[in-house]
C-alpha cells in the first residue's frame, strides 16, 4: 500500500500541466478516498521548512539507509535466503500453488508451509522497504528539479513512515533468538590491571546502568564488591522486553587503554574487565513427562519373606525416558502398580537433577567462552582507547566510534555498535 502511494505521488509530480497547487493536493486526496496521507489543509506555498525539520529529515534518511544496509548484510537475512532456496529446491512453492503433494493432515508439512510463508514474507518486507526508500529519494530529487517546495515539505511525512517501518523491522530481525525477549542479568568482573581494572569495572557498570535507564528498562543493582578504587565485581538486572537480546553480544572481555589516573608517572595503562550476560529464567524447573516419551518394561522378581513369590509375578518395573536415555528400576513392592508409581517419582527426580545440571553447565559455558580476563584473552569484544586518541573499536565487526564519551554514557552510539554485532 505504501509503495502504491509513492507511485501515485510520482505520477502527480510529473503532471506539470496542473498549475493550481490546491487542485494538485485535492487530486491526491481524492485518490485516497479523501484521506490526507501526505497533505494538510494548512500547508501553503509560503510555508518554509525550519532548520530543525531539515536536520530531522537528514538524520532519518541516514538511519533508514543504515538500517537497510545493515539488514541486507545481516545473518538473519542470509539465513532467510538460504532457507528460501532450500524450499525452492524442494519445489515447495509449486506444490503449494498447485496443491499437489500437500498433505494438510501432516504436521511436518504444515510447519514447512508456515516456515516458507514466514521466510518469504521477511524477504519481501526487506525488499519492499529498500524499493520504497529508492522511490522516496526519487520523489525528493524530482521535487528539487522542478522546484516544488510543497512536495519537499510533504517528504517529511514519507520519511517518518519509512523510518518507523525500518525501526520496527530492524528490531524484529535482530531480536530473533530463543531468549532475546527476556530480561537479563549482567555481571562485570575486574581482570588484569590492578586499580585501573577495578575503576574500569565501575565505568562499565555505570555505562550499562545509564543505557538501561535510557532504553526504559527497570534497572536493579544486584551486588557490588568494592575494591581500592571502583569495583572488583558488580552485577545488575535489566528487566524489560528484549533486554537480553540487546545485551547478549556484550558478553566477553572489554579492554580500556588510557593514561592511568593512578600512575604517578602518567604512563599509559591497559585494563581488562569481563562481562557475562544471563537471560532471566524461571527459577522453578518444571518437569513434564509425556507418556509418549516413556517406555515401560515389566519382569519377574522375587519378593516377600523367603522369596516365596520368586519368578511367579511380573511386579518389577523398569522405566526408560527416551529423549534423555535416563532409566529407573523399581522392584521393592509386590504390586506392579506401586512399583510403577515409585519408579515415576524417581524418574521425575532424576529428570529434575538432569535439567539442573544442564542449567549449571550452560552458566559455566558462558564463563568458559570468555577465556582469560587479561592480555592473553582471545575473546576481546571491544577496545576503548582514550590515549593517544579517543576511539571505541568493536574487535568482532571492525566498527569504530570516535565519541568514546557517548558510548560510555550509554547513548545511541552504543546502540549502533550493538546492532552491528547482532547483525553479523
Amino acid at each position: 500500500m505504501f509503495s502504491f502511494k509513492l507511485k501515485n505521488i510520482k505520477y502527480l509530480i510529473r503532471k506539470r500541466n496542473i498549475n493550481n497547487d490546491i487542485l494538485f493536493k485535492n487530486s491526491l486526496n481524492a485518490n485516497y478516498y479523501n484521506r490526507n496521507y501526505f497533505c494538510t489543509t494548512t500547508t501553503t506555498t509560503t510555508t518554509t521548512i525550519n532548520d530543525s525539520s531539515i536536520q530531522d529529515i537528514i538524520y532519518k534518511e541516514k538511519e533508514v539507509k543504515r538500517i537497510i544496509d545493515l539488514l541486507f548484510s545481516s545473518q538473519y537475512h542470509r539465513n532467510n535466503l538460504s532457507t528460501f532456496k532450500r524450499f525452492e529446491e524442494m519445489k515447495l512453492p509449486e506444490m503449494i500453488e498447485s496443491g499437489i503433494g500437500i498433505d494438510n493432515s501432516n504436521m511436518e508439512t504444515i510447519n514447512q508451509i508456515k516456515n516458507y510463508n514466514q521466510t518469504k514474507q521477511s524477504i519481501s518486507e526487506l525488499n519492499s522497504l529498500s524499493k520504497e526508500f529508492q522511490d522516496y529519494l526519487e520523489i525528493v530529487e524530482m521535487s528539487k528539479r522542478i522546484g516544488d517546495n510543497d512536495w519537499l515539505r510533504e517528504s517529511n511525512s514519507l520519511i517518518n513512515q519509512l523510518f518507523s517501518n525500518c525501526c520496527e523491522l530492524e528490531i524484529h530481525a535482530l531480536m530473533n533468538g530463543k531468549d532475546d525477549s527476556k530480561g537479563c542479568f549482567i555481571e562485570i568482573q575486574a581482570g588484569a590491571g590492578g586499580n585501573d581494572s577495578m575503576d574500569w569495572t565501575k565505568i562499565l557498570f555505570e555505562m550499562y546502568c545509564k543505557w538501561g535507564t535510557r532504553k526504559g528498562y527497570n534497572v536493579e543493582i544486584i551486588d557490588t564488591t568494592p575494591g581500592e578504587f571502583g569495583y572488583r565485581r558488580a552485577s545488575l538486572k535489566l528487566d524489560g522486553h528484549n533486554a537480553f537480546g540487546w545485551m547478549r553480544t556484550e558478553m566477553g572481555i572489554h579492554r580500556l587503554i588510557r593514561i592511568s589516573p593512578f600512575s604517578v608517572n602518567g604512563k599509559r595503562h591497559t585494563s581488562f574487565a569481563s562481562v557475562v550476560v544471563y537471560p532471566i529464567a524461571d527459577n522453578s524447573i518444571k518437569i513434564n513427562m509425556d507418556p509418549k516419551d516413556l517406555q515401560f518394561e515389566t519382569f519377574r522378581s522375587s519378593s516377600g519373606p523367603g522369596g516365596q513369590h520368586v519368578n511367579t509375578t511380573e511386579s518389577a518395573v523398569r522405566i526408560l525416558h527416551i529423549p534423555t536415555g535416563i532409566t529407573v528400576l523399581s522392584c521393592g513392592e509386590r504390586s506392579q502398580h506401586q512399583n510403577k508409581s515409585i519408579g515415576l517419582t524417581l524418574l521425575k527426580s532424576k529428570l529434575y537433577s538432569y535439567e539442573l545440571k544442564k542449567r549449571m553447565e550452560a552458566e559455566k559455558s558462558f564463563r568458559d567462552e570468555l577465556g582469560k580476563n587479561s592480555w592473553a584473552s582471545d575473546s576481546v569484544v571491544r577496545t576503548y582507547t582514550m590515549h593517544p586518541q579517543e576511539r571505541v573499536k568493536d574487535q568482532r565487526t571492525g566498527s569504530e566510534v570516535l565519541q568514546i564519551s557517548k558510548v560510555l554514557d550509554g547513548e545511541e552510539e552504543l546502540d549502533n555498535m550493538i546492532k552491528k554485532a547482532l547483525s553479523d
